[in-house]
């Protein structure tokens, strides 16, 4: 019973990690439909980024700032100027994943060229443990499960609450109908990838802070993950993403205790394909797919 226990806490851990990338994934899913599978890649971008600041001997507030800086410039840089020249060709949504899926594998190996096939170590300061019964946490894990909760609240504070989210979500439902009513559809995409890089840098982050090593498949390894919530939460909603994601780290995390770590990754996949047999819309609502690409 303990080591069910125990795992919970684990779990809650693994889940804050799988919610801060779903969500970033589901927000620029949701809006472009753009299935963005060079999201693993950004996420090592953000990683590494504050690893070489780690390595430079930055203070620890600089080094979890550098990820999603480094995440949103590279998302940025993808979303803005590569994406949308497939765009205008009329490519769509089987399209555009085989190009995510290229720019991600141009990435990953990009990345592995330079370090040399190198996993390297990140000194981070876990911090006291703290004894909850059975569950045993550290400071950085705890830090992890606020930090996930304090970040969505905010996104969804953001998009229920100020004009830029009404926008966003009056993009995500009718395009055509936000761009005929006036809203400035590029700014908005825009402030999307920014959003969803600076998440998809902060999951790397805090992947390696738990982990404490990273290398050039980190992000890859743990995509999955990412857009299984994303999927089982619906396309576009943070909250199912969040749902989802605490669903998929119990899981995985339960599974691992009893059945050793192979067994984490089938029992997430296990979950993802129980739901969606049973229930295709997802965990909640019903799905937000639409046929255009919207850049």
């Amino acid at each position: 019973m303990s080591i069910f226990i125990a795992s919970l806490g684990f779990g809650l851990v693994t889940a804050s990690i799988i919610a801060i990338g779903s969500m970033g994934f589901t927000l620029q899913f949701g809006l472009t439909n753009v299935l963005n599978i060079s999201f693993g890649a950004m996420m090592t971008f953000g990683a590494m980024g504050s690893l070489v600041a780690e390595k430079l001997g930055a203070s620890m507030w600089i080094v979890v700032l550098v990820a999603p800086i480094v995440g949103a410039l590279a998302t940025v840089a993808v979303g803005r100027l590569v994406f949308p020249i497939f765009s205008r060709r009329g490519s769509g949504l089987f399209e555009m994943v085989m190009v995510t899926l290229a720019i991600d594998l141009l990435l990953q190996y990009l990345v592995d060229a330079v370090d040399h096939e190198q996993i390297f170590s990140f000194n981070f300061p876990s911090g006291h443990s703290f004894h909850f019964g059975p569950i045993v946490l550290t400071v950085t894990q705890l830090s992890i499960i606020a930090g996930a909760i304090l970040l969505f609240v905010s996104l969804e504070s953001l998009l229920r609450r100020t004009r830029l989210g009404k926008a966003l979500r009056a993009m995500a439902g009718e395009p055509r109908l936000a761009r005929a009513c006036g809203v400035p559809t590029g700014r908005i995409v825009n402030v999307t990838w920014i959003i969803s890089g600076a998440l998809a840098g902060l999951a790397g982050l805090v992947y390696m802070m738990n982990s404490l090593t990273v290398d050039a498949f980190t992000g890859a390894n743990f995509l999955p993950f990412v857009l299984g919530a994303a999927i089982l939460g619906r396309a576009g909603s943070t909250v199912g993403a969040v749902v989802a994601a605490l669903a998929m780290g119990m899981a995985t995390e339960i599974a691992g205790a009893f059945g050793g770590s192979a067994y984490s990754t089938v029992a997430g996949f296990a979950l993802l394909a129980i739901v969606l047999l049973t229930r295709p819309s997802g965990l909640i609502g019903d799905t937000l797919l639409k046929e255009e690409v919207t850049l």
